[in-house]
């Protein structure tokens, strides 16, 4: 994992059919590890992998198949680029085989609560883990997602979770802690999230945040999902500002001038 220090990027790398911004993407392996190497060349730090959609209501495919859409990719994009891999997976079975070919990563969207073997494997193969709050499954977590206090209680869950790997056997200086940004979360929600940011950094672990192009961005601002970069780069900001490590997106060129000016300008200020 890289050293804390700068929010560093995060590009999302989809190999699903299905997935609510850029499913179906790629015709062939060869075009997804292109697509890789080109987001590493616009900043991308990271790529994370994911062979299965969580967009709301959508439902995993069995292992095998998320597998099958994994397996081709992994090896000859593990050659092409020198960044660390992620993958984002629930499963055990799964991480297990894609260790074979090279992750450095695991982003766990049910923050090791789906599989009750994925944490130990996690923490023998000495991974970092993403810890992501999710309220319900992909399925039906958009249904009626209620809270009393929303920043409260994803805190209170994401508490929760690193017990959980740590129970496990995980490292507390392995782990990332991701607010769940429209897992589970009405508009509301994902403002007060948002606007809290601060207090998911005083929790005092690493910490990732994915708004890219999600539903809330094209509730404030009326843009359809593939016109919602101009919000997704203000999440960017607001997490560098609060302190956030590492920031998931589909336009890392974006993420990284966004990043780049604010330190230029941070910079400035710290000169006066």
């Amino acid at each position: 994992m890289p050293p804390a220090g700068a929010t560093r990027v995060m590009a999302v790398l989809n190999l699903t059919p299905d997935s609510f911004s850029d499913g179906g993407r790629f015709a062939s392996p060869a075009q997804a590890v292109a697509a890789g190497r080109a987001a590493v060349q616009a900043g991308a730090e990271l790529l994370d992998l994911g062979a299965v959609s969580t967009r709301p209501g959508s439902r995993p495919p069995p292992p095998d198949e998320e597998w099958a859409r994994l397996e081709p990719v992994l090896g000859p994009l593990r050659a092409a680029v020198s960044v660390p891999l992620s993958l984002d997976t629930t499963r055990a079975a799964v991480l297990e085989r894609a260790l074979e070919l090279g992750v450095d990563l695991l982003n766990d969207t049910s923050a090791l609560a789906d599989d009750p073997d994925l944490g130990p494997l996690a923490a023998q193969a000495g991974l970092p883990v993403v810890l992501m709050h999710r309220r319900g499954t992909p399925a039906d977590m958009q249904d009626a997602p209620r809270y009393h206090d929303c920043l409260a209680e994803v805190l209170a869950g994401l508490r929760e979770a690193v017990a959980r790997a740590e129970a496990a056997g995980i490292a507390a200086e392995r782990l990332l802690l991701d607010p769940g940004i429209g897992f589970g979360k009405r508009l509301e929600h994902n403002l007060a999230l948002l606007a809290g940011l601060p207090a998911l950094v005083a929790l005092g672990h690493r910490t990732l945040l994915g708004c890219s192009r999600k539903a809330f961005l094209g509730a404030v601002t009326g843009a359809e999902v593939q016109d919602r970069e101009h919000g997704t780069t203000v999440t960017t900001v607001l997490a560098a500002q609060a302190g956030v490590d590492f920031v998931r997106v589909h336009d890392p060129a974006a993420a990284r001038q966004a990043l780049d000016l604010l330190a230029a300008v941070e910079g400035a200020r710290g000169a006066r």
